[in-house]
């Protein structure tokens, strides 16, 4: 007598691992087993996409110090043009972050020695010296910067008075 298969019922499933089409069932979109991608070029098409993809993740992280500007910008302008305590503050937060930016330039881009980084790099700090520019001309505009002729009235030599003049009185 020949081993006869249990009846399914309707809540009964199969954990069996195998290809599409089986228990006539399609591969969900997007599932794969095996990791050919189609393409005959082998190697050299894949040592070209990584190069690619370096490059993308590079400018990825060469404009990431514009990413923080904005959560700057929103603080810098929430804190007025008055210099108080909190806003010097926020100035010196936002001035040790920028600095931060510039000191981790090559570590930001350490990661890519196989690409040439010196456009992404230059962006870089183009960007984080756009950053500086904006912080300093609001903390100039709050007065906090000596750009005034009137912050360096100490530095002007006084000048002496050779002539004296007295009036009478009668």
């Amino acid at each position: 007598m020949a081993q006869q298969e249990a009846p399914r019922g309707n809540w009964d499933f199969n954990l069996d691992i195998g290809g599409g089409m089986k228990n006539g069932m399609d591969d969900p979109p997007g599932y794969k087993m095996t990791m050919d991608d189609g393409s005959g070029g082998g190697k050299l098409k894949s040592k070209s996409s990584n190069q690619e993809l370096l490059e993308k993740k590079a400018w990825e992280i060469a404009i990431t110090p514009i990413q923080s500007v904005g959560m700057n910008l929103f603080m810098l302008w929430m804190s007025g043009s008055s210099p108080g305590i909190f806003n010097v503050m926020i100035l010196g937060y936002c001035f040790t972050s920028i600095a931060g930016q510039f000191s981790r330039v090559n570590t930001a881009f350490a990661n890519f020695k196989t690409v040439d980084t010196t456009l992404q790099k230059f962006a870089y700090l183009a960007l984080c010296s756009v950053s500086l520019a904006y912080l300093l001309y609001h903390a100039s505009g709050m007065g906090v910067l000596p750009t005034a002729s009137g912050d360096w009235i100490a530095y002007i030599p006084n000048t002496q008075v050779l002539e004296m003049s007295s009036g009478v009185f009668k």
